[in-house]
Protein backbone atom coordinates (compact mmCIF):
# COMPACT_ATOMS: atom_id res chain seq x y z
CA UNK A 1 0.00 0.00 0.00
CA UNK A 2 1.33 3.64 -1.09
CA UNK A 3 2.17 5.42 2.18
CA UNK A 4 1.46 8.95 2.62
CA UNK A 5 4.79 10.28 2.39
CA UNK A 6 5.03 8.95 -1.08
CA UNK A 7 1.54 10.43 -1.94
CA UNK A 8 2.61 13.92 -0.41
CA UNK A 9 5.80 13.52 -2.75
CA UNK A 10 4.01 12.43 -5.28
CA UNK A 11 1.61 15.88 -5.32
CA UNK A 12 4.59 18.54 -4.10
CA UNK A 13 8.16 17.22 -5.23
CA UNK A 14 10.43 18.66 -2.97
CA UNK A 15 13.49 19.83 -4.39
CA UNK A 16 17.21 19.61 -2.73
CA UNK A 17 18.81 23.04 -2.08
CA UNK A 18 22.05 21.68 -3.49
CA UNK A 19 20.41 21.05 -6.88
CA UNK A 20 19.01 24.36 -7.59
CA UNK A 21 20.35 26.27 -9.97
CA UNK A 22 22.50 28.98 -8.60
CA UNK A 23 20.89 32.50 -8.62
CA UNK A 24 17.33 30.87 -9.71
CA UNK A 25 14.30 32.64 -7.89
CA UNK A 26 14.25 29.02 -6.27
CA UNK A 27 17.73 29.10 -4.72
CA UNK A 28 17.13 32.53 -3.61
CA UNK A 29 14.05 31.35 -2.02
CA UNK A 30 15.99 28.58 0.06
CA UNK A 31 18.44 31.17 0.84
CA UNK A 32 15.39 33.31 2.17
CA UNK A 33 13.90 30.34 4.22
CA UNK A 34 17.12 29.63 6.46
CA UNK A 35 17.96 33.39 6.80
CA UNK A 36 14.70 34.01 7.87
CA UNK A 37 14.07 31.22 10.35
CA UNK A 38 17.93 32.34 12.16
CA UNK A 39 16.05 35.61 12.82
CA UNK A 40 13.23 34.25 14.00
CA UNK A 41 14.81 31.90 16.63
CA UNK A 42 17.21 34.22 17.94
CA UNK A 43 14.68 37.03 17.93
CA UNK A 44 12.27 34.65 19.88
CA UNK A 45 14.33 32.86 21.83
CA UNK A 46 11.68 31.68 24.45
CA UNK A 47 9.44 30.10 21.77
CA UNK A 48 12.40 28.88 19.89
CA UNK A 49 13.10 26.49 23.31
CA UNK A 50 10.16 24.94 22.82
CA UNK A 51 10.27 24.22 19.28
CA UNK A 52 13.25 22.12 20.00
CA UNK A 53 15.47 24.98 18.79
CA UNK A 54 18.18 25.09 21.41
CA UNK A 55 20.78 28.08 20.07
CA UNK A 56 19.34 30.69 22.35
CA UNK A 57 17.94 28.58 25.70
CA UNK A 58 20.21 31.26 27.97
CA UNK A 59 18.78 34.16 26.41
CA UNK A 60 15.55 36.36 27.38
CA UNK A 61 13.89 38.24 24.15
CA UNK A 62 14.68 41.88 24.10
CA UNK A 63 11.38 44.10 24.94
CA UNK A 64 12.25 47.82 24.50
CA UNK A 65 10.81 50.56 21.80
CA UNK A 66 14.52 50.32 20.41
CA UNK A 67 14.38 46.72 19.99
CA UNK A 68 11.31 46.61 18.23
CA UNK A 69 11.96 49.34 15.94
CA UNK A 70 15.13 47.10 14.83
CA UNK A 71 13.15 44.30 14.60
CA UNK A 72 10.12 46.06 12.24
CA UNK A 73 12.83 47.56 10.22
CA UNK A 74 14.10 43.75 9.83
CA UNK A 75 10.94 42.61 8.88
CA UNK A 76 10.36 45.32 6.71
CA UNK A 77 13.55 44.38 4.77
CA UNK A 78 12.61 40.33 4.68
CA UNK A 79 9.32 41.18 3.54
CA UNK A 80 10.62 43.22 0.79
CA UNK A 81 13.29 40.40 -0.17
CA UNK A 82 10.06 38.05 -0.51
CA UNK A 83 7.86 40.19 -2.50
CA UNK A 84 11.10 40.30 -5.09
CA UNK A 85 10.95 36.44 -5.63
CA UNK A 86 8.13 35.28 -8.14
CA UNK A 87 6.09 32.50 -6.52
CA UNK A 88 5.14 31.63 -9.75
CA UNK A 89 8.82 30.56 -10.57
CA UNK A 90 8.88 28.12 -7.39
CA UNK A 91 7.16 24.90 -7.37
CA UNK A 92 5.86 22.57 -4.92
CA UNK A 93 6.17 22.98 -1.37
CA UNK A 94 8.33 26.60 -1.81
CA UNK A 95 5.38 27.53 -3.42
CA UNK A 96 2.83 27.11 -0.76
CA UNK A 97 6.10 27.89 2.25
CA UNK A 98 5.98 31.84 0.22
CA UNK A 99 2.91 32.42 1.20
CA UNK A 100 3.13 31.07 4.58
CA UNK A 101 6.31 33.06 4.99
CA UNK A 102 4.36 36.39 4.03
CA UNK A 103 1.57 35.96 6.22
CA UNK A 104 3.94 35.19 8.78
CA UNK A 105 5.99 38.15 8.58
CA UNK A 106 2.90 40.46 7.97
CA UNK A 107 1.16 38.86 11.16
CA UNK A 108 4.55 40.09 13.20
CA UNK A 109 4.57 43.24 12.27
CA UNK A 110 0.76 43.79 12.50
CA UNK A 111 1.12 42.66 16.29
CA UNK A 112 4.44 44.59 16.71
CA UNK A 113 2.93 47.75 14.59
CA UNK A 114 -0.69 48.00 14.98
CA UNK A 115 -1.70 45.79 17.96
CA UNK A 116 1.50 46.78 20.33
CA UNK A 117 1.11 43.63 22.25
CA UNK A 118 4.36 44.50 23.86
CA UNK A 119 3.02 48.19 24.91
CA UNK A 120 -0.41 47.64 26.21
CA UNK A 121 -0.43 43.89 27.30
CA UNK A 122 1.06 43.38 30.98
CA UNK A 123 0.34 39.49 30.62
CA UNK A 124 2.93 39.11 28.01
CA UNK A 125 5.99 39.49 30.36
CA UNK A 126 4.73 37.22 33.05
CA UNK A 127 4.10 34.36 30.49
CA UNK A 128 7.22 34.72 28.89
CA UNK A 129 9.08 35.00 32.08
CA UNK A 130 7.25 31.76 33.42
CA UNK A 131 7.74 30.23 29.66
CA UNK A 132 11.42 31.06 30.00
CA UNK A 133 11.99 28.96 33.13
CA UNK A 134 9.43 26.09 32.36
CA UNK A 135 10.40 25.47 28.73
CA UNK A 136 13.97 24.76 30.35
CA UNK A 137 13.19 22.68 33.45
CA UNK A 138 10.17 20.69 32.26
CA UNK A 139 11.73 18.57 29.05
CA UNK A 140 15.13 16.86 30.10
CA UNK A 141 17.03 18.01 26.75
CA UNK A 142 20.26 18.44 28.15
CA UNK A 143 22.33 17.06 31.58
CA UNK A 144 20.17 18.94 34.20
CA UNK A 145 23.95 21.13 35.04
CA UNK A 146 23.50 22.51 31.35
CA UNK A 147 19.86 23.80 31.37
CA UNK A 148 20.37 25.00 35.12
CA UNK A 149 22.90 27.32 33.85
CA UNK A 150 20.53 28.47 31.09
CA UNK A 151 18.10 28.49 33.48
CA UNK A 152 20.54 30.99 35.37
CA UNK A 153 21.59 33.49 32.97
CA UNK A 154 17.46 33.95 31.98
CA UNK A 155 16.69 33.96 35.59
CA UNK A 156 19.54 36.71 36.27
CA UNK A 157 18.03 38.71 32.88
CA UNK A 158 13.93 38.61 34.75
CA UNK A 159 14.50 41.76 37.18
CA UNK A 160 15.87 44.12 34.29
CA UNK A 161 13.26 42.50 31.67
CA UNK A 162 9.95 43.46 34.11
CA UNK A 163 11.75 46.79 34.87
CA UNK A 164 11.80 47.28 31.11
CA UNK A 165 8.58 46.02 31.07
CA UNK A 166 6.87 48.90 33.34
CA UNK A 167 8.65 51.28 31.38
CA UNK A 168 7.25 49.87 28.30
CA UNK A 169 3.49 49.62 29.48
CA UNK A 170 0.72 52.23 28.34
CA UNK A 171 -3.10 52.66 27.26
CA UNK A 172 -3.40 49.44 29.28
CA UNK A 173 -6.87 48.11 29.41
CA UNK A 174 -7.47 47.21 33.17
CA UNK A 175 -9.08 43.90 33.02
CA UNK A 176 -5.75 42.99 31.53
CA UNK A 177 -3.87 44.48 34.22
CA UNK A 178 -6.43 42.62 36.64
CA UNK A 179 -5.64 39.23 34.68
CA UNK A 180 -1.55 40.07 34.98
CA UNK A 181 -1.91 39.76 38.61
CA UNK A 182 -3.83 37.01 38.78
CA UNK A 183 -1.45 35.51 36.52
CA UNK A 184 1.47 36.53 38.58
CA UNK A 185 0.87 34.66 41.71
CA UNK A 186 0.97 31.39 39.77
CA UNK A 187 4.42 32.45 38.58
CA UNK A 188 5.55 33.58 42.17
CA UNK A 189 4.14 29.89 43.07
CA UNK A 190 6.07 28.36 40.37
CA UNK A 191 9.31 29.44 40.99
CA UNK A 192 9.53 29.18 44.56
CA UNK A 193 7.41 26.20 44.91
CA UNK A 194 7.04 24.11 41.84
CA UNK A 195 10.41 24.88 39.78
CA UNK A 196 12.29 23.12 42.72
CA UNK A 197 10.37 20.37 43.52
CA UNK A 198 10.22 19.58 39.92
CA UNK A 199 14.33 19.87 39.21
CA UNK A 200 14.90 17.63 43.02
CA UNK A 201 13.00 15.01 40.87
CA UNK A 202 15.23 15.41 38.63
CA UNK A 203 18.73 15.10 40.24
CA UNK A 204 18.89 18.99 41.47
CA UNK A 205 20.14 17.64 44.93
CA UNK A 206 23.38 15.97 43.44
CA UNK A 207 24.33 18.96 41.42
CA UNK A 208 27.70 20.51 42.65
CA UNK A 209 27.28 23.26 45.49
CA UNK A 210 28.69 26.36 43.68
CA UNK A 211 26.23 25.70 40.63
CA UNK A 212 23.13 25.17 42.60
CA UNK A 213 23.43 28.23 44.83
CA UNK A 214 24.04 30.50 42.27
CA UNK A 215 21.03 28.98 40.45
CA UNK A 216 19.01 29.18 43.57
CA UNK A 217 19.96 32.97 44.11
CA UNK A 218 18.89 33.62 40.80
CA UNK A 219 15.65 32.26 40.80
CA UNK A 220 14.81 34.03 43.98
CA UNK A 221 15.68 37.35 42.81
CA UNK A 222 13.24 36.72 39.86
CA UNK A 223 10.83 35.62 42.08
CA UNK A 224 11.07 38.67 43.84
CA UNK A 225 10.82 40.78 40.57
CA UNK A 226 7.85 38.96 40.02
CA UNK A 227 6.41 39.64 43.17
CA UNK A 228 7.42 43.53 42.82
CA UNK A 229 6.42 43.65 39.40
CA UNK A 230 2.78 42.36 40.44
CA UNK A 231 2.84 45.05 43.27
CA UNK A 232 3.47 47.78 40.74
CA UNK A 233 0.60 46.48 38.53
CA UNK A 234 -1.78 46.40 40.94
CA UNK A 235 -0.86 49.62 43.33
CA UNK A 236 0.87 51.72 40.22
CA UNK A 237 -1.03 51.06 36.93
CA UNK A 238 -4.09 49.39 37.51
CA UNK A 239 -5.60 53.12 39.33
CA UNK A 240 -4.46 54.41 35.47
CA UNK A 241 -5.46 52.01 33.12
CA UNK A 242 -8.25 52.83 30.46
CA UNK A 243 -7.04 51.51 27.82
CA UNK A 244 -9.76 49.77 25.27
CA UNK A 245 -8.97 46.04 24.54
CA UNK A 246 -10.98 46.28 21.34
CA UNK A 247 -9.44 45.70 17.94
CA UNK A 248 -12.17 47.15 15.59
CA UNK A 249 -13.54 45.64 12.33
CA UNK A 250 -10.60 46.56 10.62
CA UNK A 251 -7.95 45.20 12.81
CA UNK A 252 -10.24 42.08 13.46
CA UNK A 253 -10.36 41.43 9.91
CA UNK A 254 -6.70 41.66 9.14
CA UNK A 255 -6.08 39.74 11.78
CA UNK A 256 -8.15 36.92 10.62
CA UNK A 257 -6.49 37.72 6.74
CA UNK A 258 -2.61 37.04 8.64
CA UNK A 259 -3.24 34.66 10.97
CA UNK A 260 -6.02 32.56 9.14
CA UNK A 261 -5.83 33.06 5.57
CA UNK A 262 -9.83 33.68 5.80
CA UNK A 263 -11.04 36.99 4.39
CA UNK A 264 -14.67 36.19 4.75
CA UNK A 265 -16.74 39.25 5.09
CA UNK A 266 -17.76 40.06 8.79
CA UNK A 267 -21.20 40.30 8.58
CA UNK A 268 -21.17 36.88 6.52
CA UNK A 269 -18.91 35.52 9.21
CA UNK A 270 -21.06 36.74 12.12
CA UNK A 271 -24.53 34.90 10.27
CA UNK A 272 -22.43 31.98 9.48
CA UNK A 273 -21.91 31.85 13.56
CA UNK A 274 -25.43 32.53 14.39
CA UNK A 275 -26.67 30.05 12.12
CA UNK A 276 -24.68 27.04 13.27
CA UNK A 277 -26.16 28.51 17.19
CA UNK A 278 -29.12 27.43 15.99
CA UNK A 279 -28.58 23.91 13.81
CA UNK A 280 -26.82 23.26 17.47
CA UNK A 281 -29.63 23.89 19.43
CA UNK A 282 -31.86 22.49 17.92
CA UNK A 283 -29.92 19.09 17.77
CA UNK A 284 -29.24 19.36 21.44
CA UNK A 285 -33.35 20.21 21.70
CA UNK A 286 -34.33 17.11 19.95
CA UNK A 287 -31.72 14.83 22.13
CA UNK A 288 -32.51 16.78 25.32
CA UNK A 289 -36.14 15.78 24.63
CA UNK A 290 -35.26 11.92 23.81
CA UNK A 291 -33.92 11.71 27.70
CA UNK A 292 -36.35 14.02 29.26
CA UNK A 293 -39.35 15.17 27.51
CA UNK A 294 -40.97 17.02 30.18
CA UNK A 295 -37.81 19.08 30.89
CA UNK A 296 -36.07 22.20 28.90
CA UNK A 297 -32.99 21.39 27.28
CA UNK A 298 -31.10 23.54 29.50
CA UNK A 299 -32.49 21.45 32.58
CA UNK A 300 -31.42 18.21 30.87
CA UNK A 301 -28.26 19.88 30.11
CA UNK A 302 -27.37 20.86 34.04
CA UNK A 303 -28.00 17.35 35.26
CA UNK A 304 -25.39 16.00 32.36
CA UNK A 305 -22.97 18.79 33.84
CA UNK A 306 -23.69 18.17 36.85
CA UNK A 307 -22.76 14.63 37.12
CA UNK A 308 -18.63 14.88 37.25
CA UNK A 309 -15.77 13.08 38.83
CA UNK A 310 -14.36 14.34 42.58
CA UNK A 311 -11.58 16.94 42.61
CA UNK A 312 -9.21 13.53 43.77
CA UNK A 313 -10.75 11.62 40.98
CA UNK A 314 -10.29 14.09 37.73
CA UNK A 315 -6.96 13.16 36.35
CA UNK A 316 -7.30 9.01 36.74
CA UNK A 317 -10.41 9.20 35.49
CA UNK A 318 -8.94 10.89 32.28
CA UNK A 319 -6.13 7.87 32.28
CA UNK A 320 -8.90 6.17 31.50
CA UNK A 321 -10.52 7.55 29.15
CA UNK A 322 -7.50 8.68 27.05
CA UNK A 323 -6.77 4.31 26.66
CA UNK A 324 -10.39 3.83 25.61
CA UNK A 325 -9.76 6.78 22.69
CA UNK A 326 -6.61 5.10 21.18
CA UNK A 327 -8.27 1.90 21.22
CA UNK A 328 -11.31 3.36 18.98
CA UNK A 329 -8.78 4.60 16.92
CA UNK A 330 -7.17 1.45 16.44
CA UNK A 331 -10.50 -0.37 15.99
CA UNK A 332 -12.32 1.96 13.78
CA UNK A 333 -8.62 2.70 11.81
CA UNK A 334 -9.45 6.37 12.39
CA UNK A 335 -6.20 7.47 11.35
CA UNK A 336 -2.96 5.64 11.66
CA UNK A 337 -0.70 6.48 14.96
CA UNK A 338 2.66 6.96 14.10
CA UNK A 339 3.25 5.85 18.17
CA UNK A 340 2.01 3.83 20.12
CA UNK A 341 2.73 5.68 23.25
CA UNK A 342 0.49 7.98 25.43
CA UNK A 343 0.64 10.80 26.49
CA UNK A 344 1.25 11.82 30.58
CA UNK A 345 -2.14 12.84 32.07
CA UNK A 346 -1.27 15.05 34.85
CA UNK A 347 -2.78 18.66 36.89
CA UNK A 348 -1.73 21.76 35.10
CA UNK A 349 0.63 23.36 36.66
CA UNK A 350 0.41 26.43 38.44
CA UNK A 351 1.99 28.85 35.41
CA UNK A 352 -0.51 27.47 32.98
CA UNK A 353 -3.76 27.63 34.93
CA UNK A 354 -5.79 29.86 32.48
CA UNK A 355 -7.61 27.28 30.72
CA UNK A 356 -9.54 24.23 31.65
CA UNK A 357 -7.09 21.76 30.03
CA UNK A 358 -4.32 21.57 27.29
CA UNK A 359 -1.60 19.12 25.87
CA UNK A 360 2.44 20.99 26.41
CA UNK A 361 3.70 18.68 23.34
CA UNK A 362 7.49 18.73 22.76
CA UNK A 363 8.30 20.96 19.97
CA UNK A 364 8.66 19.74 16.46
CA UNK A 365 12.43 20.23 16.01
CA UNK A 366 13.07 18.69 19.56
CA UNK A 367 14.53 14.90 19.76
CA UNK A 368 15.67 14.39 23.20
CA UNK A 369 13.20 15.62 25.60
CA UNK A 370 9.88 13.81 23.34
CA UNK A 371 7.51 14.14 26.53
CA UNK A 372 3.32 14.69 25.96
CA UNK A 373 1.84 16.09 28.98
CA UNK A 374 -1.89 15.86 29.00
CA UNK A 375 -3.01 18.52 31.42
CA UNK A 376 -5.96 19.07 33.45
CA UNK A 377 -6.84 22.19 35.64
CA UNK A 378 -8.29 21.17 38.60
CA UNK A 379 -10.54 23.36 41.10
CA UNK A 380 -8.03 26.17 43.06
CA UNK A 381 -8.55 26.41 46.40
CA UNK A 382 -8.79 29.76 46.73
CA UNK A 383 -12.22 29.88 45.01
CA UNK A 384 -15.21 29.67 47.01
CA UNK A 385 -17.11 26.35 46.96
CA UNK A 386 -19.79 27.50 44.56
CA UNK A 387 -16.71 28.91 42.14
CA UNK A 388 -15.14 25.24 42.47
CA UNK A 389 -18.63 23.40 41.96
CA UNK A 390 -19.13 25.39 38.90
CA UNK A 391 -16.03 24.42 37.69
CA UNK A 392 -15.94 21.22 37.64
CA UNK A 393 -18.97 21.13 35.74
CA UNK A 394 -17.10 21.38 32.54
CA UNK A 395 -15.46 18.14 33.56
CA UNK A 396 -18.99 16.25 33.38
CA UNK A 397 -18.18 12.67 32.39
CA UNK A 398 -19.28 12.97 28.81
CA UNK A 399 -17.07 16.11 28.85
CA UNK A 400 -14.29 14.86 30.08
CA UNK A 401 -14.33 12.39 27.32
CA UNK A 402 -14.86 14.89 24.27
CA UNK A 403 -12.05 16.98 26.46
CA UNK A 404 -9.88 13.52 26.26
CA UNK A 405 -10.37 13.38 22.72
CA UNK A 406 -9.37 17.21 21.89
CA UNK A 407 -6.36 17.35 23.81
CA UNK A 408 -5.12 13.67 22.96
CA UNK A 409 -6.49 11.18 21.15
CA UNK A 410 -7.08 11.98 18.00
CA UNK A 411 -6.30 15.96 18.84
CA UNK A 412 -3.39 17.60 19.63
CA UNK A 413 -1.56 14.44 20.56
CA UNK A 414 -2.05 12.77 17.66
CA UNK A 415 -1.42 16.29 15.15
CA UNK A 416 2.24 16.26 17.36
CA UNK A 417 3.19 13.29 16.05
CA UNK A 418 2.21 14.39 12.76
CA UNK A 419 4.95 16.99 12.95
CA UNK A 420 7.95 14.88 12.23
CA UNK A 421 5.68 14.21 9.18
CA UNK A 422 5.49 17.65 7.36
CA UNK A 423 7.96 18.48 4.64
CA UNK A 424 9.11 21.81 5.85
CA UNK A 425 10.37 23.76 8.45
CA UNK A 426 8.53 26.59 7.48
CA UNK A 427 5.22 24.76 8.08
CA UNK A 428 6.56 23.23 11.27
CA UNK A 429 7.04 26.72 13.29
CA UNK A 430 4.17 28.77 11.45
CA UNK A 431 0.60 26.86 12.10
CA UNK A 432 -2.72 28.35 11.66
CA UNK A 433 -5.04 28.15 15.08
CA UNK A 434 -7.84 27.07 12.52
CA UNK A 435 -5.38 24.29 11.43
CA UNK A 436 -4.31 23.43 15.03
CA UNK A 437 -7.42 24.21 17.17
CA UNK A 438 -9.36 23.34 14.34
CA UNK A 439 -8.79 19.90 13.77
CA UNK A 440 -8.38 19.33 17.62
CA UNK A 441 -12.26 20.37 17.80
CA UNK A 442 -13.45 18.83 14.41
CA UNK A 443 -12.02 15.25 15.75
CA UNK A 444 -14.89 15.55 18.95
CA UNK A 445 -17.54 15.46 16.79
CA UNK A 446 -16.15 13.03 13.98
CA UNK A 447 -15.20 10.57 16.71
CA UNK A 448 -18.66 10.75 18.26
CA UNK A 449 -20.03 10.42 14.97
CA UNK A 450 -17.92 6.98 13.79
CA UNK A 451 -19.17 5.79 16.88
CA UNK A 452 -17.96 6.52 20.35
CA UNK A 453 -20.03 6.83 22.91
CA UNK A 454 -21.95 3.98 21.02
CA UNK A 455 -24.95 6.53 20.29
CA UNK A 456 -25.58 8.01 23.85
CA UNK A 457 -27.68 10.78 23.79
CA UNK A 458 -25.19 11.89 26.45
CA UNK A 459 -21.95 11.63 25.27
CA UNK A 460 -23.53 13.14 21.77
CA UNK A 461 -24.89 16.20 24.27
CA UNK A 462 -21.49 16.39 25.51
CA UNK A 463 -19.86 16.90 22.18
CA UNK A 464 -23.01 19.33 21.13
CA UNK A 465 -22.45 21.33 24.43
CA UNK A 466 -18.65 21.51 23.66
CA UNK A 467 -19.55 23.14 19.74
CA UNK A 468 -21.77 25.24 20.98
CA UNK A 469 -19.49 26.53 23.46
CA UNK A 470 -16.68 27.01 20.79
CA UNK A 471 -19.82 28.70 18.86
CA UNK A 472 -20.03 31.22 21.88
CA UNK A 473 -15.87 32.00 21.42
CA UNK A 474 -16.61 33.08 18.09
CA UNK A 475 -19.84 35.04 19.29
CA UNK A 476 -17.62 36.88 22.29
CA UNK A 477 -14.87 37.56 19.99
CA UNK A 478 -16.55 39.29 17.34
CA UNK A 479 -18.98 40.81 19.87
CA UNK A 480 -16.21 42.42 21.86
CA UNK A 481 -13.89 43.67 19.53
CA UNK A 482 -16.40 44.06 15.97
CA UNK A 483 -19.58 45.06 17.91
CA UNK A 484 -18.10 47.08 20.77
CA UNK A 485 -20.65 45.24 23.56
CA UNK A 486 -19.23 44.53 27.10
CA UNK A 487 -18.24 41.97 29.21
CA UNK A 488 -20.84 41.19 31.32
CA UNK A 489 -23.62 41.31 28.51
CA UNK A 490 -21.26 39.10 26.48
CA UNK A 491 -20.88 36.16 29.25
CA UNK A 492 -24.60 36.44 29.98
CA UNK A 493 -24.83 35.42 26.18
CA UNK A 494 -21.89 33.07 26.10
CA UNK A 495 -23.84 31.22 29.41
CA UNK A 496 -27.04 31.10 27.81
CA UNK A 497 -25.36 29.79 23.89
CA UNK A 498 -23.03 27.25 25.54
CA UNK A 499 -25.00 26.01 28.53
CA UNK A 500 -22.38 27.53 30.71
CA UNK A 501 -22.42 28.52 34.35
CA UNK A 502 -21.87 31.98 35.11
CA UNK A 503 -18.05 31.98 36.28
CA UNK A 504 -16.66 29.73 33.69
CA UNK A 505 -18.52 32.01 30.95
CA UNK A 506 -16.73 34.93 32.53
CA UNK A 507 -13.53 33.56 32.21
CA UNK A 508 -14.19 32.62 28.78
CA UNK A 509 -15.36 35.70 27.46
CA UNK A 510 -11.92 37.23 29.67
CA UNK A 511 -10.17 35.30 26.97
CA UNK A 512 -11.83 36.81 23.94
CA UNK A 513 -10.61 40.21 25.40
CA UNK A 514 -6.72 39.20 24.72
CA UNK A 515 -7.32 36.15 22.21
CA UNK A 516 -10.35 38.19 19.78
CA UNK A 517 -10.36 35.35 16.70
CA UNK A 518 -10.91 32.20 18.88
CA UNK A 519 -13.29 31.74 16.91
CA UNK A 520 -10.23 29.08 14.90
CA UNK A 521 -11.96 26.39 17.05
CA UNK A 522 -15.15 26.57 15.01
CA UNK A 523 -14.10 27.91 12.11
CA UNK A 524 -11.59 25.21 11.42
CA UNK A 525 -13.39 22.58 12.61
CA UNK A 526 -16.62 23.62 9.77
CA UNK A 527 -13.23 24.30 7.10
CA UNK A 528 -12.00 20.30 7.69
CA UNK A 529 -15.58 19.00 7.21
CA UNK A 530 -16.35 21.02 3.99
CA UNK A 531 -13.06 19.69 2.94
CA UNK A 532 -13.00 16.37 3.79
CA UNK A 533 -16.56 15.99 2.16
CA UNK A 534 -15.29 17.79 -0.99
CA UNK A 535 -12.44 15.18 -0.84
CA UNK A 536 -14.80 12.16 -0.41
CA UNK A 537 -17.12 13.42 -3.81
CA UNK A 538 -13.84 13.70 -5.91
CA UNK A 539 -12.55 10.55 -4.28
CA UNK A 540 -15.77 8.65 -5.57
CA UNK A 541 -16.07 10.11 -8.98
CA UNK A 542 -12.65 8.53 -9.75
CA UNK A 543 -14.07 5.33 -8.71
CA UNK A 544 -12.17 4.97 -5.71
CA UNK A 545 -12.99 4.23 -2.29
CA UNK A 546 -12.84 6.68 0.24
CA UNK A 547 -11.39 6.11 3.97
CA UNK A 548 -11.41 8.30 6.61
CA UNK A 549 -7.86 6.70 7.58
CA UNK A 550 -6.66 8.41 4.03
CA UNK A 551 -8.01 11.63 4.58
CA UNK A 552 -6.78 11.85 7.96
CA UNK A 553 -2.90 11.03 7.49
CA UNK A 554 -2.80 13.16 4.17
CA UNK A 555 -4.21 15.79 5.86
CA UNK A 556 -2.34 16.17 9.01
CA UNK A 557 1.23 15.23 6.94
CA UNK A 558 0.37 18.49 4.92
CA UNK A 559 0.46 20.74 7.86
CA UNK A 560 -1.03 23.76 6.03
CA UNK A 561 -3.88 25.94 6.86
CA UNK A 562 -7.19 24.48 5.15
CA UNK A 563 -7.28 26.88 2.46
CA UNK A 564 -3.81 25.88 1.60
CA UNK A 565 -4.61 22.20 2.28
CA UNK A 566 -8.25 22.17 0.03
CA UNK A 567 -5.75 23.48 -2.80
CA UNK A 568 -3.54 20.21 -2.39
CA UNK A 569 -5.99 17.81 -2.02
CA UNK A 570 -8.69 19.00 -4.43
CA UNK A 571 -6.19 20.17 -6.94
CA UNK A 572 -5.52 16.43 -7.79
Amino acid sequence: MTTTRAWIALTLPLVACHALPEGSDAARHARFTDEYLASYYATHPIRSTGLGVHDHDAVMPEITPAGVRRRVEQLDEFSHRLADIDPAELSGHARLDHRILTHAIGAELFQHERVRTWARDPRLYNSLVARAVAGLAERQFAPLENRLRAMQSRLSGVPRFLAQARRNLEDVPALWVELAVRDAAGTVRFLEQDLGAMLVDQGLLDVEDELRRDWDSARSSASDAVRNYSAWLEQDLLPSADGDYRLGPELFAEKLRLEEFVTTDLDELWAMNERAILRYQDWVGRLAAEIDPAATPAAVMQTITADHPAPEDLVETARRMLVEARDFIVEREIVTLPSPGLPTVRPTPEYARMGFASMSTPGPFETVATEAYYNITNVDPEWSEEEQAQHLTYFNYPGLLGITVHEAMPGHFVQLLYEQRIPTDVRRVFTAGTLVEGWAHYTEQMMVDEGLGGGSPEIRLGQLRRALQRHARWYAGMALHVRGAGIEEVAARFAEIAYFAEFPALREVQRASFDPTYLYYALGRMQIFELREEYRRNVERDGRTFTLREFHDRFLTLGLPVPLAREVLIAE
